[in-house]
């Protein structure tokens, strides 16, 4: 009985240590921004706007990286500024209590574009998610 609860004791111990060295549960978001998603992609109306999402089990995360049709963007290294990034037609800021709020620019009507599209990775370090977005020009 004494030997069974060592073994049992050794178990748990190392399977904590396992998981403070990196197994985190997958980011879990509420989307409740009325974007409605297709092919777990959100389809961003030709007006844009601002979305709002709220991580449901990391409360600090910070933002890796946004794609905006082959161009890529970073957070500024220089400032530590890894909760703000801008490109040319998005804006992506970390607020706190896991709130993450995307900004995307109106489509102009006028515009040559008939779509145009997003992708935004955030991380909590060991763990990433994505979110992608596509927008689209009424006149198309």
């Amino acid at each position: 009985m004494l030997m069974v609860l060592a073994v049992a004791g050794i178990m748990l111990n190392s399977c904590e240590k396992q998981r403070m060295e990196g197994d985190w549960d997958p980011m879990e978001w509420n989307d409740e921004n009325g974007l409605e998603r297709v092919d777990n992609v959100y389809q961003v109306p030709a007006s844009g706007g601002s979305y709002k999402f709220h991580c449901k089990n990391y409360s600090n995360f910070w933002i890796s990286s946004i794609e905006e049709g082959g161009e890529f963007y970073h957070p500024d290294l220089d400032n530590n500024d890894w909760q703000d990034i801008s490109g040319q037609w998005t804006r992506v800021q970390c607020l706190p209590d896991g709130d993450l709020v995307v900004t995307i620019q109106p489509l102009s009507f006028f515009s040559s574009a008939s779509q145009r599209a997003m992708m935004l990775v955030v991380t909590a370090g060991d763990i990433f998610h994505g979110f992608r977005f596509v927008q689209k020009n009424n006149a198309n």
